[in-house]
C-alpha cells in the first residue's frame, strides 16, 4: 500500500467524521495498526531509496509450507539489508533474547508485543535461504518509525528512522560482497517480490490461523 493511498484514506475519514459529527468511538474502526504501519514502512523506503538504493516492499517468501513477510529489503552497495520497520508507541520493556516484550501505554495497559530482534533474525534467515548463496552479506536492522521509548536493554538493538540512513551509510563500509553476486542474488528476490502479492492472502490466514490456536 502506498503512503499516499493511506494518507488519502484517512484524510477522507477525518472528513467525513468532522461533516457527519460521529465520533471515532461511534465509527467502525479501520486498521490503524496497519495503515501506521504502512506510513513507516513507506518512511523507512523512501530514506533508502533518497540514498540512490534500490529497495523491495512487502515481500513474502515461502518455504516447506511456511511463510514470512518482510517489511523492506535493501540494496546496499556491498550486501542486502532486512528491515523489520515497528511504528509503535508508550514504553517497550523486554530483552533482546526474550520470547516477547511489553508495551506499557496509558495508565495500567500492559500489551506482549512481539520480539523485534528475532522477528528479525528469522527474516534475515528467510532472505539468506531464498537467495541459496552464502558469499552475500545479509544484515538485519529494526527500524523505530513511531513514537515508542524504548528500554535501556533494547536501545542498542533499536534504530529511530531519523538516523536510518547515517547507519545505513556507516554499515556500507564494511560490506565487501561481491557485485556480480549481489545483482543475482537482488534479482532472485525481485522475482519472489512479483509473486509476493498473489501470496499475501495465504500468508495473513496461516497467521490468524497460528494465533487463534
Amino acid at each position: 500500500m502506498r503512503a499516499e493511498t493511506v494518507i488519502e484514506a484517512w484524510l477522507s475519514r477525518f472528513k467525513r467524521r468532522h461533516e457527519s459529527g460521529v465520533s471515532v468511538a461511534q465509527e467502525d474502526q479501520p486498521d490503524r495498526a496497519a495503515a501506521l504501519g504502512a506510513l513507516g514502512e513507506a518512511l523507512v523506503a523512501g530514506t533508502i531509496r533518497d540514498m540512490g538504493w534500490p529497495v523491495l516492499r512487502n515481500v513474502v517468501l515461502r518455504e516447506r509450507g511456511r511463510s514470512a513477510e518482510i517489511d523492506v529489503i535493501a540494496r546496499a552497495p556491498g550486501a542486502l539489508v532486512v528491515l523489520e520497520v515497528k511504528t509503535w508507541s508508550g514504553f517497550i520493556l523486554g530483552a533482546a533474547q526474550a520470547p516477547s516484550w511489553t508495551r506499557h501505554g496509558r495508565g495500567d495497559e500492559a500489551v506482549a508485543m512481539p520480539n523485534a530482534v528475532a522477528q528479525n533474525r528469522a527474516h534475515v534467515t528467510a532472505v539468506e535461504r531464498a537467495i541459496g548463496d552464502r558469499e552475500v552479506p545479509v544484515w538485519g536492522l529494526v527500524v523505530s518509525a513511531g513514537h515508542a521509548r524504548f528500554a535501556p536493554a533494547l536501545r542498542a538493538h533499536i534504530v529511530p528512522a531519523a538516523e536510518l540512513s547515517g547507519v545505513l551509510r556507516h554499515g556500507a563500509r564494511a560490506d565487501h560482497g561481491e557485485v556480480r553476486r549481489i545483482e543475482r542474488a537482488w534479482a532472485s528476490l525481485g522475482r519472489e517480490a512479483a509473486r509476493s502479492p498473489s501470496r499475501l492472502a495465504a500468508h495473513i490466514a496461516r497467521l490468524q490461523a497460528r494465533y487463534r490456536d
